[in-house]
C-alpha cells in the first residue's frame, strides 16, 4: 500500500478516535508494559530524576554537613520517539526542559553512615514544572583501603513533573483535527508524570590521586512506579486517564571528584540507562538515556 495512503487512513482513525473514546467516559485507567512506548516514555523521563550519587561516599562524623547542587543534561528526543500516545501512534510534547537539576544538603550520622535529602526547585521550563519532587538517601563506605574504596548508596525519589505533554499550547493553537492537531487539542493539556522510584548504587572509587582527582565508576538498580495522569480538553470533551507501569533498570556511572582545597569539591559525571521500547512504528534516535552530570559541593 502507497505510504500516503496508509497515512491518510491512519488520520483518519485518528480524528475520529477522541469522539469514540471520549463518549460517555470520563476517565480510563490502564496499565502498560515497560517496554511498551507509554512504558518507555514514563521509564525516559523518569531515568532523567534518577537520584545517582554526586561522588562517592566518605566517613563522616556526626553532624558533618554538606550542602550541593547538580544539573544534567536530557537528550533531545526525535519526532518518532513522541510517538507513544496510544500504543505508538499519537505524537507527545516530550521535549521539555534541555536539564534537570536539585539541589542536595547532607548529613553525618552514627556508623560512617551519611544521610542525603534532595529538592528540585518547582522552575517552569517550556511548559514542564517539578511539584513536590523530593529525594532521600543513605550511604556509607564498606571498604577503605590505602588506594581505593567501595561504598555502597540506597536512595529513593518521590513526587511529580507537571507538564502540557498530551496536548501541548503549540499544538493546541492549531485547528482542531488539522494536520498539526489530529486530536483536536482545544487547550494545552494539565498532565502529570509522578516519578517515584527507588534503589541501590554500588561505588568503587579511586583515591590519594595527585591533583586531588578522585575517579570512580559505579552500577545502580532502580526500580520505577511512574504513572501518569491526563488531564486534556480535546474537541469531543474533556478527557480523563491514568496509565502506569513498572519495573527495573540499571544504570552504569562514571565520574571523578576535583577537590578545590578542603570545603569545595567539583563533581563530573555520566551515566547510562539501558532501555527498551517494542513500537509499531519504527523511530531514530537513541531508546536508552545518557547524560552528563555537573556538580559542586561545599563542605561546610
Amino acid at each position: 500500500m502507497n505510504e500516503h495512503i496508509k497515512y491518510r487512513i491512519l488520520s483518519v482513525f485518528l480524528v475520529a478516535l477522541p469522539e469514540i473514546t471520549l463518549a460517555g467516559d470520563t476517565g480510563t485507567h490502564e496499565d502498560v508494559d515497560f517496554d511498551s512506548p507509554e512504558g518507555w516514555a514514563m521509564a525516559y523521563m523518569t531515568s532523567s530524576a534518577l537520584n545517582l550519587g554526586q561522588m562517592p561516599p566518605r566517613s563522616t562524623n556526626f553532624g558533618d554537613l554538606s550542602i550541593s547542587a547538580e544539573l544534567s543534561s536530557i537528550p533531545r528526543l526525535e519526532r518518532g520517539q513522541q510517538q507513544v500516545g496510544f500504543g505508538g501512534f499519537k505524537g507527545e510534547e516530550l521535549n521539555k526542559s534541555p536539564a534537570f537539576g536539585r539541589a542536595r544538603a547532607n548529613l553525618g550520622l552514627f556508623w560512617e553512615l551519611t544521610a542525603e535529602i534532595s529538592w528540585t526547585p518547582p522552575l517552569r521550563i517550556n511548559g514542564a514544572e517539578p511539584d513536590g519532587l523530593w529525594g532521600f538517601a543513605l550511604s556509607r563506605p564498606l571498604v577503605e583501603r590505602d588506594n581505593w574504596g567501595l561504598g555502597l548508596r540506597v536512595y529513593a525519589i518521590e513526587g511529580a513533573v507537571n507538564a502540557d505533554v498530551t496536548c501541548s499550547k503549540s499544538v493546541a493553537d492549531h485547528p482542531s483535527f488539522s494536520p498539526d492537531n489530529l486530536f483536536g487539542c482545544i487547550s494545552a493539556s494539565d498532565d502529570v508524570l509522578e516519578m517515584d522510584h527507588e534503589g541501590a548504587e554500588l561505588i568503587l572509587s579511586l583515591t590519594d590521586l595527585p591533583l586531588g582527582i578522585e575517579p570512580w565508576i559505579s552500577v545502580a538498580s532502580t526500580r520505577m512506579d511512574p504513572f501518569v495522569k491526563v488531564d486534556a480538553l480535546l474537541n469531543g470533551g474533556p478527557h480523563f486517564s491514568t496509565i502506569d507501569s513498572d519495573g527495573t533498570t540499571e544504570t552504569y556511572s562514571a565520574g571523578f571528584s576535583f577537590s578545590l582545597g578542603d570545603s569545595w569539591h567539583i563533581n563530573v559525571a555520566t551515566s547510562y540507562t539501558p532501555l527498551d521500547v517494542d513500537r509499531p512504528i519504527r523511530a531514530g534516535g537513541r531508546d536508552s538515556y545518557w547524560n552528563l552530570r555537573l556538580g559542586l559541593v561545599w563542605d561546610l
